[in-house]
């Protein structure tokens, strides 16, 4: 019987896979032999420098490119035999900006201007999926940049030669099955929302975006802006699919309605400068790894913007087979997160043995003792443990309060009675044995690393965001704060970790 894990390998699991000038059913395929070809390992070349000061690289590092076109990365490759071979692109970009690539095999061009989109942040991976045929013996595989912006940087290539369909599955590279189209569920062109009247679980999203005719620049978001597909350009004749995992709960947005309740069942918001989408299905998930977050507003799905916690950018960062269930509310406390029927009570009897719950609370602890914060920390994690459930104790992210150019105690969380609340975790998870996130000591370095000043862009200003709050994100905070608690949980070597992008 397969596990989990090989299940959901047989899915597109949130792989972008472009074609130019065909649309494209990406085919699941049988068990063959995956080689990986590092960046920065000879005999592959980098028309640029090896770095390793972004952090989620395999190996010892990546290809930076010179900003240029034709500054290219190049591997040689071996084939056993002749044959078609799926070549699979670990990328990351932080820019908001697509960098095009011709992927040139043997010195012709297999696929031209292959889409390298924004990741969301240089330590945000993801994969480019490509298929090309290869000749018994050795290969050469060059990605040239097509602009002046270069390459994104390169990870590896993972190249799978000779694998062939599964039975369930019938498109191969020069028969393709189109897109289903957009169901009836969908209206509206920009934007483009989908709603569908789903009970309360968790569900795969297929999601083909782009367009044969025209170009597009599109992101896709679920239910209460959680974001799942930051704005990727694409252009005419290519398009991408998307495979996620989405969990879905009334109210949608913070569990206790704060902003507002939603809307029942799975909405689906494709948004952008030119949203395109050319087919979307939905089905319920088959037993995906649920990672549970238990926090106050920094954390929450925040109904109305320009707030956003980083579990509502977190999804970005996972892919297909594992979901986020965000239960995360405003205001909440260590104890009233216990106490109200609409937080723990509600999410306990969900969890399963081996999913994640991570833990964070801080900010609303003002007076609360010691003991008292421990007690309810401790309370937590027995009954996750009860369940069969993983708890994971992550400390709280700071605030912008600086005295100079370092932050303040309140800053870092040591609140009115005098209590370190961020120690009194590290302490506890020593003691019980639970993995620690340590987000208050990675998000003080970036902030303190950014220094008064540029730090104010992680928070909400007034002169971009019509508030100013130095407690809760903006968007691109959030989404730092996401990458913080990813380096984390690959520290920590969770069970997540073979799910993330």
């Amino acid at each position: 019987m397969l596990s989990r894990r090989q299940r959901v390998a047989l899915l597109s699991a949130c792989a972008a896979v472009a074609v130019t000038g065909a649309a494209v059913l990406t085919a699941a395929v049988a068990s063959a032999a995956v080689t990986r070809y590092e960046a920065e390992t000879s005999p592959a070349t980098c028309d640029g420098v090896i770095e390793s000061n972004h952090t989620g690289y395999s190996g010892s590092g990546f290809c930076n490119g010179n900003n240029t076109a034709g500054a290219a990365a190049q591997f040689t490759v071996t084939a056993s035999a002749a044959g078609t071979a799926t070549i699979a692109v670990r990328y990351a970009n932080g820019t908001t900006a697509n960098r095009p690539a011709d992927v040139l095999v043997n010195g012709a061009v297999a696929l031209s201007g292959a889409a390298f989109n924004g990741t969301g942040a240089w330590t945000a991976w993801a994969t480019t999926t490509v298929t090309a045929s290869l000749n018994a013996g050795s290969n050469t595989i060059r990605l040239s940049p097509t602009t002046a912006a270069g390459l994104a940087n390169i990870d590896y290539l993972d190249v799978e030669v000779g694998a062939s369909p599964s039975p369930s599955a019938t498109a191969s590279p020069t028969t393709t099955s189109p897109p289903p189209g957009r169901p009836s569920q969908c209206t509206g062109s920009s934007p483009i929302t989908c709603h569908f009247a789903v009970s309360p679980g968790n569900y795969t999203v297929t999601a083909w975006i782009g367009d044969r005719a025209s170009a597009g620049n599109t992101s896709m978001s679920v239910e209460a802006r959680r974001r799942i597909v930051p704005a990727v350009t694409t252009a005419a004749g290519t398009i991408t699919q998307y495979v996620v995992t989405i969990n879905v709960r009334q109210p949608e947005g913070q569990p206790t309605g704060q902003g507002g309740t939603g809307t029942s069942g799975l909405t689906i918001t494709f948004a952008g400068s030119a949203p395109k989408l050319s087919g979307l299905t939905v089905q319920a998930a088959s037993n995906p790894l649920v990672v549970y977050l238990a926090g106050d507003s920094t954390v929450c799905d925040q109904m109305i913007a320009p707030y956003a916690g980083w579990g509502q950018i977190l999804p970005t960062r996972v892919s297909a087979g594992a979901v986020v269930a965000n239960y995360g509310d405003s205001g909440e406390s260590s104890g009233s997160f216990l106490s109200n029927s609409a937080l723990f009570p509600t999410m306990r009897p969900l969890i399963r043995s081996n999913d994640l719950v991570l833990i964070q609370f801080g900010h609303n602890d003002k007076s609360t003792t010691a003991s008292t914060f421990r007690g309810n920390l401790t309370t937590m994690i027995s009954q996750v443990r009860a369940r069969g459930g993983i708890p994971v104790l992550v400390t709280p992210p700071v605030r912008r309060r600086f005295d100079g150019n370092q932050l303040d105690a309140t800053a870092l969380h040591v609140n009115g009675v005098g209590v370190n609340l961020p120690a009194e975790m590290r302490s506890l998870g020593s003691s019980l044995g639970v993995p620690v996130i340590d987000l208050t000591a990675k998000s003080e370095a970036l902030v303190e690393s950014m220094g008064p000043t540029n730090s104010a862009q992680l928070y909400l200003r007034q002169s971009v965001d019509g508030v100013t709050d130095n407690t809760h994100f903006s968007e691109y905070g959030a989404g730092r704060m996401a990458d913080l608690v990813v380096q984390g949980i690959r520290e920590r070597n969770l069970s997540l970790v073979s799910y993330l992008r």
